[in-house]
């Protein structure tokens, strides 16, 4: 069986040419064969067809082995170049394997040839395959495979090699952009349909960007956009403004409209950082602000920066401390303002660190919640305060207690299993806990956050919605949302007797929440005259330092009898 060859001879002899050519017939190749004899020619075949081999007489009238070679060189392709001459001499061939010929053969012994083409025809294919495997490990390694853009390994070298080009010159800006709610396209439509949708969101943002301008995917849902050459900071408005143009129309997936919606944090260099590293984690750190805000786009700025050295510290510290028994709640009571009974406890997490003291929530809360600490720390509160609660009423006192939910708990679909577990535990009752959530944390999702709550009040969980005034929670949504409570921000609370605006929100908070049939409580209650002014206002349940600072249970209990309030009952 004849074994095809792509052939260009170079060659002013056609009689050479011939001789040539059979030769490789008896080897068992059909060659397919041009003969040229000058550099014009030789580029013309070159350019029109690819070649599997090329022969070349060392030297013509116009032409020589040596050129030809220099001119294969210059178009890169690898293909085996082979002298065939009855005039080369052993210095000059070995010259011309020294500039790049692979072999040469005296055109009076071609018994050679056929051995020679074998043989470096299999070194031919050997080196394509290491390019090929080359190539493959460098796709694998700095592109992403769903969307063929760079990946986030070779978007950083991108990002560093941006910066020290764009040093001492001129500004580069650095975005993050997170798809919202990509999860439940993956969870609804399938991870085929979810990948389709990131590879039709890359072409999108390619398409709004121009060179040198770069696109990668980060992983996730998440995409990274450089912008090398910022001729002013504030251009970065306008190409976000491009962004959200081009991702405004709904993706068309399998004939199934998606609409998509992002949060794009943005970091400058030089005035947020230098390094790589570094502007990447302010992009990432103004990302999460940006989501958390419910707004389209964070400029990044250090007070969002809960990343310092000291906080990761502290979150890995955090873990153990859970197991370690470091944390301990404390309990604040909320008492009906109507008739002075105290009728639930709000739990407020401590952490007894062993250098720093006694922690309060907002020194590591947040950064929990973006550590992913919060998920263990949200079950050990639980289980804690329930078992508190429980406790106190096998001794007679009948109190609800609350539990604060941050957004990532919110949002977490174990949330009612990891509750459920925690009033078996303890053997409490649904009706014995509040859940305590912020308007922040709804509108990061409220179609999931509005089936998790109607899933924990269908349990029989009394739900509070926390800090209320500062949020972005529509009036629509809160007449929708399975809610029993409002709190009113202890903002508001604490000036309303000294700024009429104030004054005016907690009215209006208290005359929404009891048109809605909610009960209202307003927190942050210091003194005599505010709680006698939330009286008068009709409000039904305050919290405060005025009734009592937040104290361990063993505390509370032997306060309980000493102080002028009634201890309550939540039957």
């Amino acid at each position: 069986m004849t074994k095809p060859l792509r052939t260009l001879v170079v060659e002013d002899s056609a009689d050479d040419t011939e001789l040539l050519v059979r030769e490789l017939r008896h080897g068992g190749y059909e060659p397919t064969y041009a003969r040229v004899e000058t550099a014009a020619t030789m580029s013309a075949e070159l350019a029109a067809r690819a070649w599997d081999i090329v022969f070349s007489d060392f030297t013509m009238p116009q032409f020589n082995a040596f050129d030809a070679l220099a001119l294969l060189r210059q178009t890169g392709l690898d293909i085996p170049f082979i002298i065939v001459s009855g005039t080369i001499g052993e210095d000059r061939a070995v010259t011309a394997m020294r500039a790049g010929a692979h072999d040469y053969i005296l055109k009076g012994n071609l018994k050679r040839l056929v051995p020679a083409v074998e043989r470096e025809l299999r070194e031919a294919r050997i080196r394509q395959e290491r390019r090929q495997a080359s190539e493959t490990i460098y796709r694998l390694a700095y592109t992403d495979p769903v969307t063929e853009l760079p990946n986030r390994i070779r978007f950083r070298e991108y990002v560093q090699q941006a910066i020290e080009d764009a040093r001492g010159k001129h500004p580069l800006a650095l975005l993050l952009m997170g798809l919202d709610r990509f999860k439940d396209v993956n969870d609804t439509l399938g991870h085929t349909r979810g990948d389709s949708l990131l590879q039709q969101v890359g072409m999108r943002l390619r398409g709004a960007l121009f060179a040198p301008d770069t696109v990668a995917r980060l992983g996730g849902d998440q995409f990274g956009i450089l912008l090398p050459r910022l001729a002013a900071t504030d251009d970065v408005k306008l190409v976000i403004k491009k962004i959200q143009d081009f991702l405004q129309a709904p993706f068309m997936i399998d004939s199934i409209p998606i609409a998509v919606e992002a949060g794009i944090g943005v970091a400058i260099m030089p005035g947020h950082a230098t390094d790589a590293d570094t502007l990447l984690q302010c992009a990432d750190i103004a990302m999460y602000r940006a989501k958390q805000m419910a707004t389209s786009y964070a400029v990044y700025a250090p007070e969002f920066n809960r990343h310092s050295p000291e906080r990761l510290g502290l979150m890995a510290e955090l873990r153990d401390a859970v197991e370690q028994r470091q944390l301990l709640l404390h309990f604040q009571p909320k008492v009906e303002i109507k008739t002075g009974r105290i009728v639930g406890t709000e739990a407020l997490v401590r952490w007894q660190h062993l250098r720093r003291g006694l922690l309060m929530p907002d020194e590591f809360i947040v950064a929990a919640e973006q550590t992913g600490v919060i998920g263990p720390l949200t079950r050990w509160v639980l289980t804690d305060a329930l078992g508190h609660c429980q406790g106190a009423r096998l001794e007679g006192i009948q109190l609800r207690v609350s539990v604060n939910l941050s957004a990532r708990s919110l949002h977490d679909p174990r949330l009612p299993e990891m509750i459920v577990k925690a009033l078996e535990t303890t053997g409490a009752e649904p009706r014995q806990l509040t859940l305590e959530i912020t308007e922040s944390a709804i509108v990061l999702d409220p179609k999931r956050a509005e089936e998790t709550l109607a899933a924990l009040s269908r349990m029989g969980i009394w739900l509070s919605i926390d800090d209320f005034g500062t949020g972005y929670t529509s009036l629509t949504s809160i007449k929708r949302l399975p809610v029993n409570e409002i709190k009113i921000d202890k903002s508001f609370v604490i000036g309303m007797l000294a700024d009429k605006n104030d004054a005016m929100i907690v009215r209006s908070v208290i005359e929404l929440g009891h048109n809605l049939g909610l009960r209202v409580v307003a927190e942050g209650v210091e003194t005599n005259e505010t709680f006698d002014a939330l009286s008068a206002l009709g409000c039904d349940e305050a919290q405060g330092y005025f009734i009592t600072p937040p104290q361990t249970c063993e505390s509370l209990k032997s306060w309980f009898p000493t102080s002028s309030w009634k201890v309550g009952s939540t039957s």
